[in-house]
């Protein structure tokens, strides 16, 4: 917990970064979100990781942000980090629009992942209980997501901090998931229910 009552998670275990990269504040940030230009990190991209992304798509150029070998990411995504690790296994797609931000904790999704247009990944959570502070004073309890392999997630779903997807699990057209879901569920509907099980 700091000193605004936020609550933190640990760095991951083997993270080789300082604490200066861990924390992507100020001139850093603004670099790596908004002044590189898109086909120059396509490119870094695509050398590093063997992933391909789309010049209109934008990603932070970060060692926080991983794509696995294989994985696409399609025009206007925007994928970015405030701290936490966002990494994509083998052979994922990211959608037109989708939205995916981790906050100080990780949003971590497995292999063969599939993301329809206008998915929301959004891996934090601010503070706004108190009514004595400003909202943006209260800092953030970030828990991250974890996506397991094999899971198609149907256009305009939200996956909200803290939740955790099992292997093999569909998430419906316009869901809002917003805690686990077992392996091989199917879920639809606001919040996410189990309708059946994959076979």
């Amino acid at each position: 917990m700091n000193s605004s009552g936020a609550v933190h998670p640990p760095a991951p275990p083997g993270a080789n970064l300082d604490p200066e990269e861990r924390d992507l504040g100020g001139w850093r940030r603004t670099l790596q979100r908004y002044l590189l230009p898109s086909f120059v990190v396509a490119l870094i991209v695509f050398f590093r990781d063997r992933a391909m992304l789309s010049f209109s798509s934008r990603v932070q150029l970060s060692p926080l942000v991983r794509l696995g070998k294989g994985s696409v990411v399609k025009p206007f995504a925007i994928i970015q980090t405030s701290g936490g690790r966002v990494e994509f296994g083998r052979n994922c797609a990211i959608s037109s629009f989708n939205y995916i931000a981790a906050g100080r904790a990780d949003v971590l999704v497995g292999d063969n992942v599939r993301l329809g247009p206008h998915v929301a990944i959004v891996g934090t959570t601010r503070e706004y209980r108190r009514r004595d502070r400003l909202i943006i004073e209260q800092g953030f309890a970030d828990k991250g997501i974890r996506i397991g392999n094999d899971v198609l997630i149907g256009a305009r779903s939200v996956l909200v901090d803290g939740c955790e997807i099992g292997d093999g699990a569909v998430i419906g057209f316009g869901s809002i998931v917003t805690g686990k879901v077992p392996p091989y569920a199917v879920v639809f509907g606001t919040p996410a229910k189990v309708i059946f099980w994959r076979q």
